[in-house]
């Protein structure tokens, strides 16, 4: 009878350390008394906010056991924004990017353990973005790879040497990430810049990189290649958002070869004289021109 009451006893207690251990926070964050605790603050960030708060006995970075001692958590937050929050009370935050933090719960007398990552920068993990004009309008796509505690995307663009939004999304909060596509209005002549502000729930806030987009009416970028080449040639297009003429004008001033593009393409220049040439291209709404050389060898 005592086997079978220590067995069930030890079941018992494997499946409920098994339990809480399924519940531990996805990264941590911390401060250094700026804000609600004077000496600093512990914030542990949850996918699902557990159903009783723990309560930290201790820390460890490598095996060590910090300094480090703290005060009953706070879950206010954990609903709204994410986390628990935990003052500290004596001792000192270590360092390290990865703790090792044991809990309990309580009126439990079972402990368990996480090993918590400190939280990136970002509340949302950027894995693309990108921003191209589509006639008098930019388009912006961007993919996340994951958002955790995030409250949206701000979508920014450069006016007068400062950033200001002109957009917002909602974020999605997948922890798989999402796609997401903005259209803003812009028929400037000029290069425009662009950028995203990923905010998180507790006003934390980073930034994508920049992104430039070339004005409405701009003729295209292109690479012409080979050059040198010997009798073919091929012209590379990238960012056309209105129709386009190419010329391919000799040494002479005539122009051998017309078209009219509409999309980012790869045109074909094929029996080519030896010769050097001038490749032109211009935009068929505002008569902007861009022109390369081209030379055509034996």
């Amino acid at each position: 009878m005592k086997i079978s009451t220590f067995t069930i006893a030890l079941v018992l207690t494997s499946l409920i350390s098994s339990a809480q251990t399924t519940n531990c926070a996805s990264f941590f964050r911390r401060n250094n008394g700026n804000g609600a605790c004077a000496d600093g603050q512990l914030k542990l960030y949850f996918t699902t906010c557990p159903a009783v708060a723990p309560l930290i006995d201790s820390v460890l970075v490598n095996g060590v056991k910090a300094n480090i001692v703290f005060a009953t958590p706070d879950a206010s937050k954990c609903s709204s924004q994410g986390y628990i929050g935990y003052c500290v009370i004596g001792g000192n935050m270590p360092p390290a990017s990865l703790w090792d933090i044991y809990f309990h719960n309580p009126g439990s007398t079972t402990g368990f353990a996480c090993s918590v990552p400190e939280g990136a920068v970002l509340p949302i993990g950027l894995k693309t973005f990108g921003a191209a004009r589509n006639g008098n309008s930019v388009v912006l796509n961007w993919q996340t790879s994951y958002e955790s505690n995030a409250q949206g995307i701000e979508i920014q663009k450069k006016s007068n040497g400062v950033f200001v939004t002109v957009g917002v999304v909602a974020a999605s909060n997948s922890l798989t990430g999402s796609t997401y596509t903005f259209t803003d209005k812009n028929n400037a002549s000029t290069i425009s810049e662009y950028r995203l502000r990923l905010l998180s729930k507790d006003a934390e806030a980073a930034f994508s990189e920049i992104k430039a987009v070339k004005g409405f009416g701009m003729a295209p970028d292109f690479t012409v290649y080979p050059n040198p080449a010997v009798r073919n040639a091929r012209i590379a297009i990238n960012d056309i958002s209105t129709p386009t003429d190419i010329q391919v004008i000799d040494n002479v001033g005539r122009v051998v070869k017309s078209l009219i593009v509409a999309n980012s393409n790869t045109v074909e220049l094929n029996n080519l004289q030896v010769g050097i040439y001038r490749i032109r291209l211009v935009d068929k709404v505002s008569g902007s021109a861009v022109t390369k050389s081209l030379t055509v060898i034996q």
